[in-house]
Order: C-alpha cells, then structure tokens, then sequence
C-alpha cells in the first residue's frame, strides 16, 4: 500500500472529503475499488461508503455507483438494508448504461436471490427475459428462470 494510499485513507476517515476527492481522482478507479472494498472488511464503519456517496453527489458515474454497490453487498450487507441501497445503485447504472450493459442487469437478478429478495420478481423475471433477448446464451438469465419454476 502506498503512502498516497495510506493519506487518502487518513483524510477519508476525518472526513476531509473535499481533500480526499483531489486524492482519489489521482487513480484508476478500477485498480482503487479492490483496494476499497479490501480495506472497509477492516472499518468499523461505513465511512469508505459515505466517501463514495460523497463522489457521486458531485459527479455521478457508472463506476463510482458500482464501487458503491460492491461495498454495500460485500463488507457492509450485514448493514441495516444494505441491499436495498445496492437496488438504488445498480438501478441508477442501469439507467445510464441505458439497459445497454448485461453485466449490471445481472446485477439486479443477483439482487432477486438475496435473503431480503431486494429485486421484485416481476421485475427479475422482465429482466432476466431482457437480457436473454441480448445475448440468447446467458448461463444467469437462463439459471435465474429455471430456478423460478
């Protein structure tokens, strides 16, 4: 880990967030997103979370809304309706990937199967048959309809 790391870290946790973005924009969000996801088994609070949070409110991406849904789902899903804040996340990259991305409506079968079953079935059956529409060969889509009959 490097020092710039460790001092991004260091001004998340203080909450200097406006200091933390100038740090953060430095990296390939690709490569930081392990390294976030990694470190918040670590925290005792959702404060990597609130961070990104943070970011999108200033500058709302796909990549950013999916870094917040790989913590909500990983390290903080034990948190107080942690999926239903990764529905909102994956639903806003749905909408600006314009539906176009099946990786991220995968996402939102994922989100069917979870203990709180976060994804209405309507909607995970409308989607899984979306996506097979796509790519006509898709194992989740596929698995997704076979284990609802």
């Amino acid at each position: 880990m490097s020092i710039d790391y460790t001092y991004l870290t260091t001004l998340i946790k203080m909450n200097q967030f406006s200091k933390a973005k100038i740090l953060f924009e430095t990296y390939d969000i690709d490569e930081i997103s392990d390294e976030f996801i990694g470190d918040a088994f670590d925290h005792e609070t959702d404060i990597l979370y609130q961070f990104v949070c943070y970011l999108i409110e200033q500058k709302e991406t796909v990549k950013l809304h999916e870094l917040a849904f790989g913590l909500l789902i990983h390290p903080f899903c034990h948190y107080d309706r942690a999926y239903y804040r990764a529905y909102d996340h994956v639903q806003r990259i749905v909408a600006l990937t314009h539906r176009q991305d099946v990786a991220f409506l995968e996402y939102l079968l994922f989100l069917a199967k979870v203990p709180d079953q976060v994804t209405p079935t309507q909607e995970a059956l409308a989607v899984a048959n979306e996506i097979l529409r796509m790519e006509s060969k898709n194992r989740v889509a596929k698995d997704f309809l076979k284990g609802m009959n």
